[in-house]
């Protein structure tokens, strides 16, 4: 937050008109309404929580322990050797992503359908199970594993409540005007978690749902719905 609050203060930037996040970025949102009360027009919270879950810690242990049981993770200190744990991160990834969707729409969208012409009995694939190996893949491409690890720790660090006295202090500073919205399918955080920020946030209102088949990723496609949410809060 520190280091956020300094990018704003070089940009002359004093007060936001509204700060929104979904996901981790919905936990850097609260942080910084919290940390920076004044600075904060507005606040929009989707698919977030005030700290992570036991469930949600568990989900990042088991990609964690994929990266690091991976032997070309060396410690994390393997950028020089010519080859990372592209293994464990993409393992990693297949977990996260059946996490991030909804059990209804992988039914739906592949079933036990066999991928193209491949036999399972035979050492073929479902497509689902293609579908995740081309997630694991992409991001292999993009994305380093120490970072994947780093924002991993973070995330299942997260409380807003720690050395505030706890969640409901903690949000009593929030005095910018508040949405908290999540998405009815979403299975990593549910609409429980969003419905503690709504009670707990002041100047919050009752929780606003999204509605979408799919799950936790339903508030980066759902644009129409969260477009709705971002122009209630900048026109009032």
């Amino acid at each position: 937050m520190t280091a956020e609050a300094g990018l704003a203060d070089a940009l002359g930037i004093d007060r936001w008109a509204l700060v929104v996040g979904g996901s981790m970025g919905g936990m850097r949102a609260v942080e910084w309404s919290v940390s920076y009360p004044e600075r904060t027009g507005a606040l929009l919270l989707l698919a977030t929580t005030g700290a992570a879950s036991a469930e949600q810690i568990a989900w990042a242990n088991i990609q964690l322990h994929a990266i690091r049981g991976d032997p070309q993770w060396h410690g994390g200190d393997y950028h020089d050797t010519g080859h990372g744990p592209y293994t464990g991160l993409g393992l990693a990834r297949r977990l996260a992503h059946v996490t991030y969707r909804s059990e209804p729409e992988l039914r739906i969208r592949f079933g036990r359908t066999p991928q193209g012409t491949e036999d399972p009995f035979g050492g073929g694939r479902y497509q689902v199970e293609s579908y995740l190996d081309h997630h694991a893949a992409k991001l292999v491409r993009r994305f380093d594993a120490g970072s994947y690890v780093v924002l991993s720790e973070a995330m299942n660090a997260h409380d807003v409540g720690r050395g505030r006295g706890g969640l409901r202090a903690a949000l009593g500073r929030v005095t910018a005007p508040t949405l908290v919205a999540g998405v009815d399918s979403d299975r990593l955080y549910p609409l429980a978690q969003q419905a503690e920020l709504a009670a707990l946030i002041p100047t919050a209102d009752r929780l606003r749902i999204i509605e979408s088949p799919y799950g936790h990723d339903g508030f980066l496609i759902e644009t129409a719905q969260v477009a709705a949410l971002v122009r209630t809060l900048l026109t009032g």
